[in-house]
């Protein structure tokens, strides 16, 4: 089976989470997660009523951002576990390793930071928070971002990937000669009309054997010189999840949990805001019994005197103050609610506002994300750092003594990363 054939198969079991997505996206930021419809025009986007779901959704993603990636801190350590040690190290030894392996997470850090991946991991944890999915691809020119309506996944039992198909659209002039006479050799007509140049490009990737490989199809053919494989530790492809439920491929996001509450506000908004319009229009009447003529009214200025009496002229009121505030209050409850589910604090203004407040409402706002740091630190952190280090210069700068002691010890020592979660809220 080609590539397109399985992303056709796979996609049947995505729609329902892509269908999900896309309505969270709606309500807090529509550019982000459309419609499996790859146009080469752009189409406008229908804007909510409200923009508490798109602060909520920033917020969110720039304090799980600051959390993961902390920028000039350094936010894991490389280390030897002392369970897998059968021998005791000597003191100069061990001093050694540490000033190499301090050494090897500077080189790491200064590469993160040197490097465009905090845009990309930025735009996937926004994807992460509104849709609960997102792809990520480390290759040599940095990170590249798939959103979800761009790939397909599948997952064993106990949810590890084994398939991932991706689909893009690219300029034919890209594809090999062979490719660009394919297409009117062979009547491969482009699903988007004669117009336009981009065809489909599909990358299948497959765990085989304990590693990764990978290659690219267009017109249901492999293109040259693009194969790739890498060991199953050190995956290139990495997909994110931000809630996993046992037994679904996709991941479940933060906005779908509190839809109900931005559907509400969204529709309140609404109904605020034509409200308001309509109550903000000034219509005087005048009696038809009345001298005065309309015509006058309308005419006369400010500060006009006009011949008439008051009570033949009047002004049409609403009369919707009660209801009015009834979904105003309304709307201040669920906006305080989805603020509060967000992380997006609002400290008591006052003179006496104690730090001490301030950290405790901090901690009671964290532990609403349960087990969101976990599941990140499984399937993002440790995976990046992994494929950092192996492409760090610093994993070779060992000096001779330690090599020996690494190769003597290579079956008894055991290297791993030691992720330090600094939560700053």
């Amino acid at each position: 089976m080609n590539a397109r054939s399985r992303y056709d198969h796979l996609s049947s079991h995505r729609n329902q989470f892509l269908d999900i997505a896309v309505e969270c996206s709606e309500l807090t930021l529509p550019y982000l997660i459309q419609r499996d419809e790859m146009r080469p025009s752009h189409k406008n986007l229908r804007q909510p009523w409200q923009s508490v779901g798109s602060k909520a959704v920033v917020t969110l993603a720039s304090k799980l951002m600051l959390a993961l990636l902390p920028p000039q801190t350094s936010f894991f350590k490389l280390q030897i576990r002392d369970d897998k040690l059968g021998t005791e190290l000597p003191a100069e030894i061990r001093s050694e390793l540490d000033l190499s392996f301090a050494k090897m997470e500077r080189m790491v850090m200064d590469s993160i930071a040197s490097s465009s991946d905090r845009v990309a991991v930025h735009q996937a944890i926004k994807h992460l928070v509104v849709g609960g999915n997102a792809l990520m691809f480390m290759g040599k020119e940095g990170i590249k971002h798939y959103p979800l309506n761009r790939y397909v996944v599948e997952r064993d039992g106990n949810g590890n990937v084994i398939e991932i198909v991706t689909k893009e659209l690219i300029n034919k002039q890209l594809l090999p000669k062979e490719f660009q006479e394919l297409k009117s050799k062979e009547g491969v007509s482009s699903p988007y009309g004669s117009s336009t140049d981009d065809v489909e490009i599909y990358t299948h990737v497959k765990l085989d054997n304990n590693r990764w490989i990978w290659h690219q199809e267009a017109f249901d053919k492999v293109i040259p010189n693009t194969d790739g494989k890498s060991p199953k530790d050190a995956n290139p492809w990495l997909v994110l999840r931000f809630n996993s439920v046992d037994g679904e491929n996709y991941g479940r996001g933060r906005v779908e949990e509190f839809l109900g509450d931005l559907k509400s506000l969204n529709a309140l908004s609404q109904a605020m805001v034509e409200g308001s319009a309509s109550a903000a229009k000034v219509v005087f009447v005048v009696s038809p019994s009345s001298t005065t003529k309309p015509q006058t009214i309308a005419q006369a200025g400010n500060g006009a005197i006009v011949q008439g009496r008051p009570e033949d002229i009047g002004v049409i009121q609403v009369g919707k103050t009660a209801d009015f505030s009834t979904a105003l209050q309304m709307m201040q409850t669920l906006e305080r609610r989805i603020l509060e589910a967000f992380l997006v604090l609002t400290v008591r203004q006052s003179e006496r506002t104690t730090a001490e407040e301030v950290r405790l409402t901090q901690l009671e706002l964290e532990q609403q994300l349960g087990g969101l740091f976990s599941l990140l630190t499984v399937e993002f952190l440790v995976p990046y750092l992994n494929r950092n280090y192996w492409c760090c210069p610093a994993v070779v700068s060992f000096p001779s003594i330690l090599k020996i002691w690494l190769h003597r010890l290579s079956s008894l020592v055991s290297m791993h990363w030691v992720v330090v979660k600094t939560v700053s809220p």
